[in-house]
């Protein structure tokens, strides 16, 4: 039987392992108290079929997922995933509350505890362990008492867990028991994936080199605007200075190293006499000196043969106690080694580290260059002063949801200030980010509706050629099957090679040619021993001609094949079935203005 003492270690472990692939029906109203976050920031996070979505509610929501996760959640994947679970809530409940669905109070402490007949879920074995229903009701409720008391928000919260998961689990059992294969339905798919298409084809290609107008384009676009969507975005240009170390600055910061090496005469203004202070060679305590003059600390660990790093390994090993190695450059650093102790074929090695950073002088005469580019006025003037610096300068294109910008990185802050309604082109952004600065310049805004033709010209040219080659194309054709009775008369005539299709399914996308889902079609919709009407693939237009269909037998007995196409549709069922209603949902998602 399963202890009491490991049900409680396991209890506070789980939920993490339950992960969020749990959520997409699970979470509810719960974990609403706390405090406001943030500086008090107030607003609406959004709207689900006119349910507000409080921001501080929300966020007061995630920090408490966070803390029952320990912390181990992305920040912004863990909300992410709140948003989708607060829709998910939303919709699905509605659905539920349409049709009566719950959960009675028994039914859920026989979920939860695995008695009265009920079957423990799976979230409940996870939580309390796999052999948890050996333990005794009383002793499981003796477990999650001692959890109410020291921490009831995690135990609501995996409370709820089950409790979604079981609507879920009903709705999905609904949904599935709607899915029924009929006689009809497995003899199409039958149909489907047992014909087998047999005959040959004649093909032009399109005419690339084709005479179109700017009128022509014009009416396409015109005719044709849908297929040029544009999205909102902001432009911005972008100036990245690089505060990196000088040659100078690496040589001020190897001659400190090298001054700390051997002691040194030192006036000491207190006792007005000068003092020998000791070096990195000869001190007594390198401890204490590692933990004043290095970057990192003092690490007092004993390395066998192989273990210390490869650089001062073979310096090391066969050293006396005291022997000084550097500086030598390793990881970005300047670093001094000192052999401090050996225990057998043990040694203990003292190292003084100091990051190859730039100097103070160079990071200032940066910041001022980086400041001269903020005070340009419009983009002419941001680009003679790049090239005045020699900067490179790069435009990186964002939407309102995006966390990166390129060249840059995770950039939030440069997203929020693009699309604040304050920011107007020429705008100028500076930001000091971790050893460098960023520049950025708000260069254009373009907001949502269609491209220009301009910006598509090349895309719409070729859509025309296409479009007119294709009429030419499908002319000729019917001109020369209108006194042709076969596939080799019509290749004879136009000068074509014919070519063959063998063994092509039903769903089949392709033919030798290449992805011509049409042209398997035409062989489907053509009679045996017939041509079909010119058809428009996309190398160019095919004429087919079908020689023979294949059917093999159909079983007696569907039964088996109804249940293959029912055990492919259901799995999918609550999937395509939420998305569905999330496609009619009433859904305002303003997360972009708070994250």
């Amino acid at each position: 039987m399963i202890s009491l003492d490991k049900l409680r270690k396991r209890s506070g472990l789980v939920i993490a392992a339950i992960g969020f692939a749990l959520l997409a029906f699970l979470l509810g109203d719960l974990m609403n108290s706390g405090t406001s976050i943030l500086n008090g920031a107030q607003g609406i996070l959004g709207e689900i079929n006119e349910e507000v979505v409080d921001y501080r509610e929300f966020e007061t929501e995630a920090q408490n997922i966070d803390r029952i996760f320990n912390g181990q959640q992305d920040r912004n994947g863990l909300r992410d995933n709140l948003w989708s679970d607060k829709v998910n809530e939303v919709v699905m409940g509605e659905q539920y509350n349409d049709i009566g669905l719950m959960v009675s109070s028994e039914e859920l402490a026989g979920l939860t505890f695995g008695y009265k007949s009920a079957q423990m879920s799976s979230t409940a074995r996870q939580f309390f362990g796999a052999t948890a229903q050996d333990v005794s009701p009383e002793q499981l409720a003796a477990v999650i008492q001692q959890i109410h008391d020291t921490d009831p928000l995690r135990w609501m919260y995996f409370e709820n867990i089950i409790l979604k998961e079981r609507l879920s689990q009903k709705y999905s059992s609904l949904v599935r028991q709607g899915l029924m294969a009929s006689n009809i339905d497995a003899q199409v798919y039958y149909d489907e994936q047992g014909a087998q298409a047999n005959g040959r084809y004649v093909f032009k290609p399109f005419d690339t080199n084709i005479e179109v107008t700017e009128s022509e384009i014009e009416a396409y676009y015109r005719n044709n605007q849908e297929a040029y969507p544009q999205n909102e975005s902001r432009e911005i240009t972008l100036a990245i200075f690089e505060i990196l170390p000088t040659e100078s600055d690496k040589a001020g910061i190897k001659n400190q190293l090298i001054n700390l090496i051997e002691d040194k005469e030192v006036y000491n203004k207190t006792t007005k006499k000068n003092e020998i202070l000791e070096g990195f060679r000869n001190t007594q305590d390198a401890a204490s000196y590692v933990d004043t003059y290095s970057d990192g600390s003092f690490d007092p660990t004993f390395y066998a043969e192989g273990q210390l790093s490869p650089v001062i390994e073979a310096e090391m090993r066969n050293a006396e106690v005291g022997f000084v190695y550097g500086p030598y450059e390793e990881d970005n650093s300047y670093k001094l080694a000192r052999l401090n102790a050996r225990i057998n074929d043990s040694i203990q090695v003292a190292i003084i580290e100091m990051s190859m950073d730039a100097s103070e002088e160079t990071a200032n005469e940066i910041y001022a260059q980086a400041s001269e580019m903020a005070s340009a006025t419009g983009l002419e003037g941001f680009e003679a002063i790049a090239e005045e610096k020699n900067v490179a300068l790069t435009t990186a294109t964002i939407q309102e949801s995006d966390r990166n910008v390129s060249g840059v990185g995770e950039a939030r802050n440069f997203v929020f200030w693009a699309y604040n309604e304050n920011t107007a082109i020429n705008t100028i952004k500076l930001d000091d980010q971790n050893n460098r600065i960023v520049v950025a310049m708000l260069t254009n805004i373009t907001e949502e509706g269609t491209q220009n033709l301009d910006d598509v010209r090349f895309q719409v040219e070729v859509a025309v050629k296409r479009e007119k080659s294709a009429e030419a194309l499908k002319e000729e054709f019917n001109t020369a099957l209108s006194s042709l009775s076969n596939i080799d008369e019509l290749a004879k005539t136009m000068k074509l090679t014919p070519e063959t299709a063998s063994l092509l399914s039903f769903s089949s996308n392709s033919i030798p040619d290449g992805f011509e889902p049409n042209v398997v079609g035409a062989f489907y919709g053509t009679e045996e021993g017939q041509m079909s009407k010119p058809v428009v693939g996309n190398s160019g237009v095919y004429v087919v001609s079908t020689e023979e269909i294949k059917n093999s037998a159909a079983p007696k007995d569907f039964t088996a094949l109804k249940k293959q196409i029912e055990g492919q549709l259901q799995p999918r069922a609550n999937f395509e079935v939420f998305n569905a209603l999330k496609e009619l949902a009433d859904i305002e998602d303003n997360r972009s203005k708070f994250y």
